[in-house]
C-alpha cells in the first residue's frame, strides 16, 4: 500500500477496516459494536472513530481497542494517531432524554392530526352550511319616508340555485314582502351562456315587487367584451374630454338588457329611475361600472342630476363593486348605497376580519377597504353584501346572505 493516503478513496479504506474488524473479531463483539461507530479519515496521519452507541464510550474503547485499532493500523499503515470522538446523535442520548424527544414527537404529530382533522371538519361544516342562505337585516331611518320602506338586495348569485329554479329563494323573498328588489350584479357567470337563468329569475322577482338589475363585472365582460374604463370607452366611441357623450354606453347593443326588461325588471346603466312607494318618492341610481377612471367621465351629468335635484326624494345608489366609494368622496352618494362583488372576503377570520379580495389583497378591511357589512360613507349608510354564491369550499364563517334593508320613518 502507498505510504500516503489518497483521501478520495476514504470509502474504500473504511470498507477494508470494517471487513477486517469483522474477520478478526468475535461474532458477538462485531454485532455489538459494528453499528456504533464510523471511521473518519482526517489525513494520512490521523483517523477519528466517531462513536454514537448507547453504551458508555469507555466500554467501547475497552472492548474494541485490541481488535479495531489493529485493523486501522493494518489498512492505513501511515496512521500515527487514532482518536475516539463521541458523536452527539440520538443514540448517544440518555434514556430519559430519548423519552422526552419521543414524547415531543408524539405531541407534535398529535397536534398536527388534531389541526388537520379540525380543519377538515370546519371546511365540511361550512360547505354543508353554505347550502342554505341566511337573512341579514339592516335598518336606517329618514325624515323623507312616511312609513317603512323595505329594500331587498340580491348579489353575486353566480347561477347558484336554492331549490329547483330557485324556488326556496323566491319563496322566502316573497314572504319578506319587499317594496323594492335590487340585484347588484354577478347574478350570472356569463350574460351570454347563462341568459336563461337570469331571465327566469328576473321574471319571478318582478312579480313580487318593482325590481332592478345593475350589471356586475361578469355581465359587463360577457356583454361588451372590453373593460369600461376611460381609455377603452374613448377609443370605442372616438371621444375625448371635450366631446364625451354619457348616453353612448347606453346605446351599445345589449340583447341581455332587452330580455330582462321584457320580463319586467329594469336595468340601470349609469341612470336613474323614480318610483313611488307608500307615498314616498324613491330615486334609484344604478352605476354600470365603478372603474375610477371612467365613472365621472361618463356619469357626471346624470349623477349630478340624481343627487342635486328633488332632494326630498329617497336616494338609493346601487353598484356592483365597492371600490368606487374608496376612490371618490363626493358631497353625497345618496341616502343609501348598496353593492356586492367582494364575496365577504371569501373567509372571515375572527378579530382580523375578511381574509382576501382581488383588489385589496390579504385582510383588505384592515387597510380601509369596504368588504362586508355596514359602513358610513359621506354621512350615509353603505351596505356591502357577501353575496349568495355557495360553490367555494373555502367560504368559511361567511354564509351566503339575502340582504334586507328597512328604511324607517325618523
Amino acid at each position: 500500500m502507498d505510504n500516503l493516503i489518497n483521501i478520495e478513496n476514504n470509502k474504500l479504506y473504511q470498507k477494508r477496516i470494517y471487513d477486517l474488524f469483522k474477520e478478526l473479531s468475535s461474532e458477538e463483539l462485531y454485532n455489538k459494536w459494528s453499528d456504533a461507530f464510523e471511521i473518519e479519515i482526517i489525513n494520512e496521519k490521523q483517523v477519528n472513530i466517531l462513536y454514537s452507541g448507547n453504551e458508555d464510550v469507555n466500554i467501547f474503547k475497552k472492548e474494541c481497542k485490541n481488535s479495531l485499532f489493529p485493523c486501522i493500523f493494518s489498512v492505513l499503515g501511515t496512521v500515527k494517531k487514532i482518536k475516539i470522538v463521541e458523536k452527539k446523535g440520538y443514540n448517544s442520548l440518555q434514556p430519559k432524554t430519548k423519552n422526552n424527544i419521543r414524547a415531543i414527537k408524539f405531541f407534535v404529530i398529535g397536534m398536527a392530526f388534531v389541526l388537520i382533522a379540525t380543519s377538515v371538519i370546519v371546511v365540511l361544516a361550512n360547505y354543508i352550511g353554505n347550502r342554505e342562505f341566511r337573512e341579514t337585516f339592516y335598518s336606517t331611518s329618514s325624515i323623507k319616508v312616511d312609513s317603512r320602506i323595505r329594500v331587498l338586495q340580491l348579489s353575486d348569485l353566480h347561477c347558484t340555485n336554492y331549490g329547483i329554479n330557485n324556488a326556496k329563494l323566491l319563496e322566502r323573498i316573497k314572504a319578506l314582502s319587499p317594496d323594492i328588489i335590487i340585484c347588484t350584479g354577478d347574478i350570472v357567470d356569463s350574460a351570454v351562456e347563462d341568459e336563461a337563468y337570469a331571465v327566469s329569475l328576473a321574471s319571478e322577482l318582478s312579480k313580487i315587487a318593482p325590481s332592478y338589475y345593475i350589471y356586475g363585472n361578469n355581465e359587463v365582460e360577457s356583454i361588451y367584451g372590453f373593460p369600461l374604463n376611460e381609455s377603452e370607452l374613448d377609443a370605442k366611441f372616438g371621444f375625448n374630454a371635450a366631446n364625451r357623450d354619457e348616453t353612448a354606453i347606453k346605446n351599445l347593443m345589449d340583447p341581455f338588457e332587452e330580455k330582462l326588461e321584457n320580463v319586467g325588471i329594469k336595468v340601470l346603466k349609469n341612470e336613474m329611475d323614480t318610483i313611488s312607494v307608500k307615498n314616498t318618492t324613491v330615486d334609484i341610481y344604478g352605476v354600470l361600472t365603478s372603474n375610477p377612471s371612467s365613472f365621472w367621465s361618463y356619469t357626471a351629468n346624470s349623477f349630478a342630476e340624481y343627487i342635486n335635484e328633488n332632494k326630498d326624494n329617497i336616494k338609493i345608489t346601487a353598484i356592483h363593486e365597492p371600490t368606487i366609494f374608496e376612490e371618490f368622496n363626493p358631497e353625497s352618494w345618496g341616502d343609501l348605497m348598496i353593492c356586492g362583488h367582494t364575496h365577504g372576503g371569501v373567509m372571515r377570520v375572527p378579530v382580523l376580519g375578511p381574509l382576501y379580495t382581488k383588489e385589496g389583497g390579504i385582510f383588505p378591511e384592515r387597510k380601509g377597504d369596504f368588504v362586508y357589512g355596514r359602513y358610513n360613507v359621506a354621512g350615509a349608510h353603505l351596505i356591502v353584501s357577501c353575496g349568495l354564491e355557495n360553490s367555494g369550499i373555502l367560504r368559511i364563517n361567511n354564509q351566503p346572505e339575502l340582504v334586507i334593508i328597512d328604511i324607517n320613518k325618523f
